[in-house]
């Protein structure tokens, strides 16, 4: 996430750090899943930005041109499918590991209880 930062990514620590932490036993299953979707949307969204048609169609907009300079999105255009999945990972990391704790709580019983 440090190499791929930007605003599309800032939810992340303010989730873990801002709410999660201050749960006095452990987050409920609204956040497991708010974190799921975002997740799974910005990999939709970085997936869609890479590809070819919609690379040429927000390359001729000058709306998006100033957007990209004056913020940094945390979205980047790459050529080769390594590249790409180098970009993608931190969030497939993200989204296993949650649904492997979501597999982990079921099993346990605690999905919807809270201690």
């Amino acid at each position: 996430m440090f190499q791929n930062c930007g605003i599309i990514s800032l939810p992340y620590p303010l989730a873990v750090f801002g709410y999660a932490l201050l749960e006095e036993t452990r987050p409920r299953k609204w956040f497991w899943e708010y974190a799921r979707n975002y997740t799974t949307g910005v990999l939709l969204f970085k997936f869609f930005f890479n590809l070819k048609f919609i690379e040429e169609a927000y390359e001729s907009s000058p709306t998006f041109i100033f957007y990209k300079t004056l913020f940094k999105v945390g979205l980047f255009e790459y050529k080769d499918i390594l590249s790409m999945t180098l970009y993608m990972c931190p969030e497939v990391l993200i989204i296993s590991f949650i649904m492997l704790n979501e597999i982990k709580l079921k099993l346990l019983g605690l999905y919807v209880d809270i201690e």
